[in-house]
């Protein structure tokens, strides 16, 4: 669903599906750790693939204004990208700086304030069980 939905959104904007912006659209499939600019394009370097870091920035923010996928700020310094845009909070270690997804949160806004809540962005930050042990 992620790869068509990306593919849709670049088509939108008018980009054509080079072989580079296809590298990062199946990179982003089905990946849950968050990644970074950096990453993405070192990775895909590593594998011998050629292109510029300017097509990473571009891709990537074709596909965050199209909503293909979800640009998370849990470091100042970094923004992370997530193709997960379902309703979802996430957990960044303060030790590692892995970033994990948080499923079904329940948050209560049983006040007089809120009408409506229109988007929830939640950022726990902590130390993971692996940290811990260790």
């Amino acid at each position: 669903m992620f790869k068509e939905k990306a593919i849709e959104a670049m088509k939108r904007a008018g980009y054509k599906l080079t072989k580079p912006r296809m590298w990062i659209v199946e990179y982003l499939d089905g990946n849950k750790n968050h990644p970074s600019a950096v990453e993405i394009y070192d990775d895909l370097r590593r594998e011998n693939k050629q292109f510029s870091f300017a097509t990473i920035y571009n891709t990537l923010d074709t596909l965050v204004k199209s909503g293909a996928i979800k640009q998370i700020t849990v470091d100042p310094s970094c923004s992370r990208f997530d193709p997960d845009t379902s309703d979802h909070g996430h957990f960044v270690c303060s030790v590692c700086k892995k970033v994990y997804d948080l499923e079904n949160i329940e948050v209560n806004f049983d006040n007089d304030i809120i009408a409506e809540v229109e988007h929830i962005d939640l950022h726990i930050k902590g130390v993971c069980k692996n940290c811990k042990k260790q």
